[in-house]
């Protein structure tokens, strides 16, 4: 595979680096990389108006930025059949929200309808450059086997995946026992080079002591993180202190819930105290802007994290483009402490975290480096300003962000080539009749 014309963003030594290159892959790996000028090209392509003729051994970027396949840390890809849902129940607050829509869709899931949401995932995914997805999954009608038919659609895609089943006891103990038996099985089991596993809580005020003690005792010395909602809304925060008298790193600590592998999903409500405390365990912190919006919950700081906790980026199942998120986070942030020279440090921090992540759960990350996985996407964004190490991150807020992913290369394979992806159609036309069965079974739970 030879990829010609490519303004190529290496991440070496905890930056971007672009090259103007060419660059051959072979078997999968990244075996030579040759620079050039892309004045030069400029000319050239000026001069001949050469036309683009891509096939599948030799893709011209044509002076197109390339980045790393994109990560996306919190996922709901159970929300895909949400859109229009017929809400007729209070939505006045948070948790109004969780109980009159999410938990009654999650609820309302079939084996039919989890294939169908995780089939438009995996497209929305290849459209949006995301290579890798952490998925945070919930069908309480239908859950065991649920993370084996996400990964079957995932794979089909050439999506990697790190996969677990949220547990809760809001629809009763025995639903609580089948999650926890879905993440250990999927676990012990179901893994392999592309899939990996956490084990999904949903969050610390639908999980009594007494079910955190029984997963604590079934986990047992297995080497696995946690991914759980915490202190999205001040809800969690106070029910937590009201019913439990402990705050939620206390209960978290209580059950041995915080290691490497730990994600703490948005920690809105989070104190400096508890995320420097936090900061001895060097877990990961998730934050979800464009949801936070959404729902109004408020959102976290993220100029406040301590420097040795993990800090990501996901979009809570609102969708799946993460170029959207970087750009929503990076503004946030700037609006959120009244200062326009933040950013672009905490950017680069947060693309440092993603790669050494993947290190973390895949041992091996895709950084278009020499001997590297020739893994990649193709920006539609052509530089016109001079692109270099001291800008990129410029580029990347105020131009990338901006555009489209073209192209997307994974596993030795085009997943999409020049915005087509194979048998896109037939598959959202297909997930029709899927999504008109859970309006029905939605319909119904009002009843």
């Amino acid at each position: 595979m030879l990829l010609k014309n490519a303004y190529l963003c290496q991440f070496k030594e905890n930056e971007f680096m672009p090259i103007f290159a060419d660059v051959v892959i072979d078997e999968g790996k990244i075996i030579k990389i040759k620079s050039k000028s892309y004045e030069k090209f400029l000319k050239f392509r000026a001069d001949s108006e050469e036309p683009e003729n891509n096939t599948l051994s030799e893709y011209d970027a044509n002076g197109r930025v390339v980045l790393p396949p994109l990560v996306n840390f919190h996922e709901h890809i159970y929300s895909r059949l949400s859109k229009g849902l017929p809400v007729t129940g209070d939505l006045s607050s948070f948790i109004k929200v969780l109980e009159n829509l999410w938990w009654k869709l999650d609820r309302a899931l079939k084996e039919k309808s989890i294939k169908a949401s995780a089939q438009i995932a995996a497209i929305e995914a290849v459209r949006n450059g995301v290579g890798t997805v952490f998925d945070h999954h919930a069908s309480p009608s239908a859950v065991s086997g649920s993370l084996n038919l996400i990964k079957q659609e995932l794979k089909l895609r050439d999506i990697k995946g790190v996969l677990c089943y949220e547990v809760s006891d809001r629809n009763g103990k025995e639903n609580m026992k089948q999650g926890v038996e879905e993440n250990i099985d999927f676990f012990r089991f179901r893994t392999s080079e592309q899939f990996k596993s956490q084990f999904g809580l949903h969050a610390l005020f639908t999980l009594s002591d007494e079910s955190l003690n029984y997963i604590h005792n079934e986990v047992g010395d297995e080497d696995i993180g946690y991914h759980l909602h915490v202190a999205e809304g001040k809800y969690d925060v106070e029910f937590n202190k009201k019913n439990f008298s402990s705050t939620l790193l206390q209960r978290m600590k209580k059950f041995d819930l915080l290691n490497k592998k730990t994600f703490i999903v948005h920690g809105n409500h989070l104190t400096s105290s508890d995320l420097k405390q936090l900061n001895k365990y060097k877990v990961n912190i998730v934050h979800n802007p464009d949801s936070n919006f959404n729902n109004a919950v408020g959102t976290l700081n993220i100029e406040k994290v301590p420097q040795g906790l993990n800090l990501l980026l996901g979009t809570d199942g609102m969708h799946c483009n993460m170029l959207k998120t970087y750009k929503m986070a990076f503004l946030n942030l700037r609006h959120q402490n009244r200062n326009s020279t933040l950013g672009f440090d905490l950017l680069n921090r947060i693309f440092c975290n993603q790669f050494s992540t993947l290190k973390r759960f895949f041992g091996k990350s895709d950084q278009l480096r020499l001997a590297d996985e020739g893994n990649f996407i193709v920006t539609d964004y052509i530089p016109y300003t001079p692109l270099n190490r001291e800008n990129i991150l410029g580029h990347f807020i105020y131009g990338i962000t901006e555009s489209s992913v073209r192209t997307m290369y994974q596993n030795e394979h085009f997943l999409m080539h020049d915005f087509d992806i194979e048998d896109e159609a037939k598959i959202l036309k297909n997930a029709y009749a899927a999504g008109k069965e859970v309006f029905q079974n939605f319909e119904k739970l009002d009843k």
